[in-house]
């Protein structure tokens, strides 16, 4: 059940995937499928794209040790993962607004930090951070699911996955890449990696198939930032119901005004805006909008702004030969296409 690591050709395609300090990749897989693991049968199994100094993470990650206790929040990127881990640690925490105004990067360490960015940028190792907190932790994680450390799926902890439509994350995606990640090529470069699978934890489709097939688990949940925008306090209460936690329409209205983007994005403990001059500092570079946060807009639909229609329409059509490929659920049209 071995991780591999291999090392992705040099190609115009490839060099257009790299940002500052980051100019080689790799695909990372499984020699085969888990056989300990059942639940492997409903994984597509496809090679992660990642930053080769991953390399160095891969066996602690494999190694990891998980508590029964430990609570996931697991997404492809900028599928509303901090909103999704503030809204999950304030349920856990009987709604501890005073607590909240920690750091969510302190309240919630993320278990691949250093594939997000930079290698030059000095952060502190979470994965020994991990393994000194104590219970129950919050875990975020990008890694698809054949990647994540196996004893997750024998201690079972639980998981709230999230997914959001590909053209909403592709945008994302690429102002996190031009903002954070100092990204120096073009809009139609980014697109391309993105329909190639060519930028990190790609790629996009199967991570979310995966999981989707998995929502009938007990220990996992499955939401969509679609459904969080239309109807927050209902997938607050359906949240709350999957942690064992009940509150009033009032709570869960306050919870929902705290969570809204207008209070959201100027919350400086969840919109990493010090994380952004962090970044540039140690890069030694400018800070391209210093007004950036990482919740930008918070608004479904906004590709439409940014996107022709004949990209669109690219798209689309691989959303289309995805689906077949993996023969999905026709539900996951309405989640991948929008």
């Amino acid at each position: 059940m071995a991780v591999v690591c291999k090392k992705v050709p040099k190609s115009e395609l490839v060099e257009k995937a790299g940002y500052l300090g980051v100019t080689e990749f790799i695909t990372v897989q499984r020699t085969e499928r888990p056989k300990d693991f059942p639940i492997s049968a409903k994984w597509c199994m496809e090679p992660c794209f990642l930053p080769s100094y991953y390399k160095s993470m891969a066996e602690e990650i494999e190694n990891f040790e998980v508590r029964p206790d430990d609570v996931w929040v697991i997404t492809y990127p900028k599928c509303g993962t901090t909103w999704t881990q503030e809204m999950v640690w304030m349920i856990c925490n009987d709604l501890d607004y005073e607590g909240a105004k920690e750091s969510i990067t302190t309240r919630f360490p993320y278990i691949e930090v250093s594939c997000l960015f930079s290698p030059d940028v000095p952060n502190l190792d979470q994965i020994a951070i991990l393994k000194k907190m104590p219970s129950p932790r919050f875990i975020k994680s990008h890694l698809p699911a054949h990647l994540l450390p196996p004893q997750i799926w024998t201690v079972k902890p639980k998981i709230v996955y999230v997914a959001r439509n590909v053209k909403d994350t592709a945008i994302s995606w690429y102002h996190h890449y031009l903002h954070m990640q100092h990204y120096k090529y073009s809009f139609e470069d980014f697109m391309n990696a993105v329909l190639n699978d060519m930028v990190n934890f790609s790629p996009y489709h199967s991570h979310i198939i995966d999981f989707w097939n998995m929502r009938d688990e007990d220990n996992i949940i499955f939401l969509t930032y679609e459904d969080m925008k239309a109807n927050h306090p209902s997938v607050i209460e359906k949240t709350a119901k999957f942690f064992g936690k009940k509150f009033t329409k009032e709570e869960v209205d306050t919870l929902a005004d705290h969570l809204s983007f207008a209070k959201f994005s100027k919350n400086s403990a969840v919109n990493l805006e010090l994380l952004v001059k962090h970044i540039a500092v140690a890069l030694n570079a400018n800070v391209v909008d210093p007004n950036f946060t990482i919740a930008r807009k918070g608004v479904v639909g906004s590709h439409r702004d940014e996107m022709t229609p004949e990209l669109i329409d690219r798209f689309n059509k691989w959303t289309d030969s995805e689906m077949i490929k993996w023969k999905c659920d026709p539900e996951l049209r309405n989640i991948f296409k929008l």
